[in-house]
């Protein structure tokens, strides 16, 4: 396989992240509309994820016990992620849900710098320029409103993020030698367990009141398991920092999905915004795969 196709096939694979994980936010409101709060829906999808992933598991018999030596590194990748579920979810309690997102999209900044403090990867202008034009077009897609801006959320986001990235930098770092299946299985069991413990003990259980509710959780379950599995099998090949540039799409197939199917408006700024965050990818990727 020629070296451009390599780096395209396993990005047009985290395009497919994006748009996963994208459609799980819209599927998420619609569960929120309809009676489920936000630990039932984090604990749902955690729960589901794992499932799917054991499902693969045992489709390509790969055993998840004895349980290896760097099972101590998954809890805290596991824990990193369900905090920063908890914390993203939280920005978007307090703040513009836009605003929180955006916020949240810090993250791909934080993990071209991370890389380059740990000489994973070196932080070129083109990098730079990349993120920096990246995140001014998602500002643009989501509209951001900064009139009322909760402290406590804005905190809530820079933590998800910060969460977040860190899962994405340890991870090729901390686990290289486990099979990717089974390493995903476990970083998504610990956030399962701790979440449907919390729910179980706060008693903070809220079903869907409505067919329309059910969809809605459903539709969150399956497209976040799909998403969070394509994007730590797909981690290792592309790396985080490439990761987290392409998933700056992320945002843009929310804006898109939410216009085709919620009816949301989507304005001239917004389709300029999207234009830029998806030419500066593409630019990114083919320069890349020019080198």
């Amino acid at each position: 396989m020629s070296s451009p196709a390599r780096l395209w096939l396993p990005a047009i694979g985290l395009f497919g992240v994006a748009i996963s994980l994208g459609s799980g936010h819209v599927f998420a409101r619609l569960a929120f509309v309809n009676g489920v709060n936000i630990l039932t829906a984090a604990a749902a999808r955690a729960v589901g994820a794992s499932l799917l992933v054991l499902l693969l598991l045992k489709l390509r018999k790969l055993p998840v016990l004895p349980l290896p030596r760097e099972f101590k590194w998954t809890i805290v990748l596991g824990l990193l992620i369900t905090s920063q579920t908890v914390l993203v979810q939280t920005a978007v309690m307090l703040l513009p849900v836009t605003l929180a997102i955006l916020v949240f999209y810090l993250f791909p900044i934080l993990i071209g710098l991370a890389s380059s403090l740990l000489g994973d990867e070196r932080f070129s202008a083109r990098l730079a320029f990349t993120l920096i034009a990246a995140f001014g077009g998602l500002a643009l897609v989501l509209g951001v409103d900064v009139r009322a801006v909760n402290p406590w959320g804005v905190a809530a986001g820079v933590g998800a993020a910060v969460s977040f990235a860190a899962a994405l930098v340890l991870t090729p770092r901390v686990v290289p030698g486990l099979a990717a299946p089974v390493r995903t299985f476990y970083t998504l069991i610990v956030g399962a367990v701790i979440l449907s413990f919390t729910l179980l003990v706060t008693q903070s259980l809220q079903l869907p009141q409505s067919a329309n509710g059910w969809i809605g959780l459903g539709g969150l379950t399956l497209c976040y398991g799909v998403g969070i599995i394509g994007l730590f099998l797909l981690l290792l090949t592309l790396g985080p920092t490439q990761t987290g540039v392409v998933l700056n799409l992320e945002p843009v197939f929310v804006a898109m999905i939410a216009w085709l199917t919620l009816g949301e408006a989507l304005g001239a700024l917004q389709i300029v915004g999207g234009a830029i965050v998806v030419a500066t990818i593409i630019t990114y990727q083919t320069i890349g795969a020019n080198r």
